[in-house]
C-alpha cells in the first residue's frame, strides 16, 4: 500500500520536507521557543512533557540566491525524472506516459487542483489534517495504493501540476546548522520525554548524504504521542528545525 501527500510549502526557503520528498522538511506547527525545563507537578498527562534548554548555536547560515527562471525550469524537469524513477523502483517495465505541463499549483489551489487530478484519474484521495486543524479543510492531499496503473496515474498528475521551486536547496553551511540543531537540542529533547533516539552519524555524513535521510530523530511508533494533544505538546516542548527557524530566526 502507498500513501503519498503534497503538502502546502510553509517556508519561502523552499526546503521545507515536506518530508522527506522534495523538500527537506515538514512544518507541522508554529510552537514558540523553548526557553528551559518544563515546570513539574503535572495535573495531566500533556504537562508532564517536558523542554530542555537550547544550546546557543552559530548564527543561521545565509542560504544561496534565489533560481532563477531557467533554473526553476530545469528543477521542474529534473524532479519529474526524479519521481518517475520512483515508478520505475515498483515496476521496471513501466511505460512512461507524455505528461504537458499545465501549470504550476500555488498554496491556494493546490488541494483542489490535484484533488481533480486524482479523481480523474481513478485514485483514491486521501486528505491530511495535522492535530490543530483536525476538524477544518485539508492541509494535504495524497492517494492511496500501490498498482502500477494508480503510480503511473499520480506521476502524470505531480509532473502536470508541480510546485513551483523558487529556492536553490539548502548548501552545506546550512545543512550542518540544521544537524547541530537536531544533536544538540531536538534529539536529545525528544530523549528527555522518552523517545528512543538513535545515535546519529557523523556531521560530514548528513551533510553529504541529503537529501537522502541516514538519520532523523523522530517520534515513530511511541504511542504516547499518538494522541492530538500530547503531539501539539511534544511539538511546543521540542519544535523542528524548520519550526524553530520559521518562528524565531526569521
Amino acid at each position: 500500500m502507498t500513501r503519498l501527500h503534497a503538502r502546502r510549502p510553509l517556508m519561502a526557503a523552499g526546503w521545507c520536507l515536506a518530508l522527506p520528498v522534495a523538500s527537506l522538511f515538514v512544518l507541522t506547527a508554529c510552537a514558540a521557543p523553548p526557553t528551559g525545563e518544563a515546570a513539574a507537578a503535572p495535573t495531566d498527562a500533556t504537562s508532564a512533557v517536558v523542554s530542555i534548554e537550547m544550546p546557543d548555536l552559530a548564527p543561521y547560515p545565509e542560504p544561496d540566491p534565489p533560481l532563477t527562471e531557467a533554473e526553476s525550469e530545469a528543477k521542474r524537469l529534473d524532479d519529474a525524472d526524479v519521481r518517475w524513477q520512483g515508478v520505475l523502483a515498483s515496476y521496471p517495465d513501466a511505460v512512461r506516459p507524455d505528461v504537458a505541463f499545465e501549470g504550476y499549483v500555488t498554496d491556494e489551489n493546490r488541494i483542489e487542483v490535484l484533488r481533480a487530478c486524482y479523481e480523474a484519474g481513478g485514485l483514491q484521495v486521501d486528505e491530511g489534517r495535522t492535530s490543530e486543524n483536525i476538524d477544518g479543510p485539508p492541509d494535504s492531499i495524497g492517494w492511496t495504493g500501490g498498482g502500477k496503473a494508480e503510480m503511473i496515474a499520480a506521476f502524470a498528475c505531480d509532473t502536470a501540476h508541480p510546485t513551483k521551486i523558487t529556492s536553490a536547496r539548502p548548501n552545506d553551511a546550512e545543512l550542518g546548522w540544521v544537524y547541530d540543531y537536531l544533536t544538540e537540542f531536538y534529539g536529545p529533547c525528544l530523549a528527555a520525554n522518552g523517545i528512543e533516539v538513535p545515535e546519529p552519524p557523523g556531521r560530514d555524513v548528513w551533510v553529504e548524504a541529503w537529501p537522502g535521510f541516514v538519520w532523523f530523530p523522530s517520534v515513530a511508533d511511541n504511542e504516547r504521542f499518538m494522541e492530538r494533544d500530547m503531539d501539539a505538546a511534544l511539538r511546543e516542548a521540542c519544535p523542528d528545525p524548520d519550526t524553530y527557524v520559521l518562528t524565531v530566526l526569521r
